[in-house]
């Protein structure tokens, strides 16, 4: 039996092997865009026998359905069509390149393993460690999702021609005028700018969406499989900072950026919103006044907390106690029942600083201050985990978490969460932004806001004025994902659906459909969430928002999303009915905050009814 359950995988082995060979020596350069798509489809398939993994089954099910199936009754080569197939394939794309990063990452660990060994006094095997040093890597680019990746490659620009888009995707315009700038190829940003580099173009191969951008760039462009959102904090700082950051999709026109190291290129967004340059004049230094360095921000101290937590009708009376993101729930004002506010409430400023004051956390209060001395954040974000809570602060919180109607764990975890919050102070990111922004630590300080966990079927963002260079003045920018928030306003790998939603009648123009293999979703008991509210989200100059953790008490779960049938990409009427009950949510909110524009986050329960989760100024 052994015998012949051996033989079959090594049938199995030469099979896979015949048909990757076979696919090696195809042109895909000159194959035409139904062939390409037969291809993927015979790719796919084998990747199905050999893979389990559900979301590659979801990612070859849609690409299944739009390529031999209904297509959700669009014909092949449409604009839409080729909208929803450049998400299937975006979705693929992703799938493949994280089972190959991990076979690699498996491999790689096997071979350090066996260098290490092999380094040993008296090893019988002493491995070449130059061949060791890349072997994960090296390996994983024999994988059959290798020739996916060639083959999408060639796929996805015949997709983006057909569906009417450009190469570039813009999420900063930078200055209305253009940005000038002498080229630089970095693999990712850094945290400061080497001196004579600015002004600078930096051509990066990956962004994360949670990097800071250093004085002295003036653009960031990448290409289109590491595009952030809108609303990732990278591309807040851009918009701030009036930084061109765009992606492209197309590897020539990044090669040709690449080729221009060194040299002084204009830059501007043209009507059709791509990125088009030319060069600077030969000779001709590049005007560049580097921007002072920040003054310390002043922010008026908060007064001693009058509470250990506040309920949201106490809210407008003690507003210099609490960051926006509570005082601005607070002024919401649905009427007619047109959305839902959460149950909230907030632990004000100073009490985190109370906690550390108490006389049963000296010890902690003191190591602490030896590791933010030392710069040891990781250390120091664990130190505050030991801190011990009133019991006054212990017994309020609960009371108002139970008022809250979600579930509350009797382990204490949600104490974890309120300290996880406060500990996020001193994240990386956090540190590197108040030092580029030279704000001190002692001026910034955390509120929490803690809320039942929506149970979303969708999350959604609103930008009440679209950033889109394309835009017009009363257009609105809309951004829907399956699940939870975190992976829209997280930067999860894949896109969200993106649509322009404009007044009246006019034609809803979607941008991408959601192609997120994953989705997060709130506990089937439910659970609370404290949420970070610095007083450093409405800082004039210094943008705040993101750097900050939220926390759940109960840990959400992560899942394969399975878009075959999901009316987000085949039912038009409620995908468009949608999109314009969140435009009119858009104008509803933003005219309680008196026309200013706002980013509004949100989520749509499976009844239907939209809720609020928080509203700010938009960036």
């Amino acid at each position: 039996e052994a015998a012949w359950k051996r033989d079959v995988i090594m049938l199995d082995v030469a099979l896979e092997d015949q048909l990757r060979m076979l696919a090696e020596r195809q042109d895909f350069s000159n194959m035409g865009r139904d062939d390409l798509l037969g291809v993927m489809a015979c790719l796919l398939q084998d990747l199905g026998l050999s893979r389990s993994d559900a979301s590659l089954g979801y990612g070859t099910e849609l690409y299944s359905r739009l390529t031999v199936g209904d297509a959700g009754g669009m014909g092949r080569w449409t604009p839409e069509w080729c909208k929803h197939m450049l998400a299937a394939c975006d979705r693929l794309s992703l799938v493949c390149s994280g089972l190959a990063d991990r076979v690699a990452e498996l491999l790689q660990s096997c071979a350090d393993q066996l260098n290490a060994a092999g380094s040993k006094p008296g090893a019988v095997f002493a491995p070449d460690p130059k061949v060791l040093a890349t072997f994960g890597e090296e390996t994983a680019r024999c994988l059959s999702e290798r020739l996916v990746a060639q083959c999408l490659k060639h796929l996805q620009p015949q997709l983006r021609k057909g569906a009417g888009l450009g190469p570039w995707e813009v999420v900063s315009q930078g200055c209305k005028d253009g940005v000038s700038g002498s080229v630089a190829v970095l693999k990712a940003l850094p945290d400061r700018l080497e001196p004579g580099l600015a002004p600078c173009v930096a051509v990066t191969e990956t962004l994360t969406g949670w990097e800071d951008i250093p004085a002295g760039i003036v653009a960031v462009l990448l290409p289109a499989a590491h595009a952030v959102d809108v609303l990732s904090h990278v591309a807040i700082r851009a918009r701030n900072q009036k930084v061109l950051l765009a992606s492209c999709d197309d590897d020539a026109l990044l090669a040709q950026l690449r080729q221009m190291r060194g040299s002084s290129i204009m830059l501007s967004v043209d009507v059709s919103g791509s990125v088009t340059w030319s060069t600077a004049e030969a000779g001709k230094k590049l005007a560049f006044e580097p921007a002072p360095r920040p003054k310390t921000l002043t922010v008026a101290k908060p007064p001693p907390p009058p509470a250990p937590i506040l309920p949201m009708q106490m809210f407008g009376d003690h507003r210099r106690s609490l960051g926006g993101k509570s005082f601005h729930l607070s002024e919401l004002k649905p009427r007619n029942s047109e959305y839902d506010i959460p149950v909230s409430s907030t632990v004000p400023y100073g009490i985190f600083e109370a906690v550390l004051n108490d006389s049963r956390n000296v010890e902690v209060r003191e190591k602490l201050s030896e590791l933010l001395e030392e710069e040891k954040w990781a250390e120091a974000r664990q130190q505050v985990q030991e801190l011990q809570l009133p019991e006054r602060l212990e017994k309020n919180i609960i009371e108002a978490l139970q008022k809250a109607g979600a579930p509350l764990p009797g382990d204490g975890s949600w104490q974890h969460a309120l300290k996880s919050v406060w500990a996020s102070k001193w994240t990386d990111r956090a540190v590197s932004s108040r030092k580029q922004m030279n704000v001190p630590d002692d001026v910034l300080m955390l509120a929490v806001l803690v809320q039942p966990l929506a149970f979303a079927a969708y999350a959604f963002v609103i930008h009440t004025r679209s950033p889109l260079a394309t835009a017009k003045p009363d257009d609105a920018l809309v951004e829907v994902v399956v699940g939870l928030g975190e992976s829209l306003v997280s930067n999860s790998p894949g896109r969200a659906l993106s649509a322009t939603v404009g007044p009246g009648g006019r034609a809803i123009e979607v941008h991408t459909f959601p192609s997120k293999p994953d989705g997060v979703f709130a506990p089937q008991s439910g659970t609370h969430i404290f949420r970070s509210d610095s007083n450093g989200e409405d800082l004039e100059g210094f943008a705040g928002a993101g750097l900050y953790d939220s926390v759940t008490v109960v840990e959400c779960p992560h899942g394969p999303v399975n878009y075959v049938t999901e009316p987000l990409l085949f039912d038009v009427g409620f995908r468009e009915s949608l999109l314009r009950r969140l435009f009119d949510l858009g104008r509803l909110v933003e005219a309680n905050f008196k026309g200013q524009p706002q980013d509004i986050e949100g989520a749509v329960l499976s009844s239907g009814k939209l809720v609020v989760l928080q509203s700010r100024p938009q960036v």
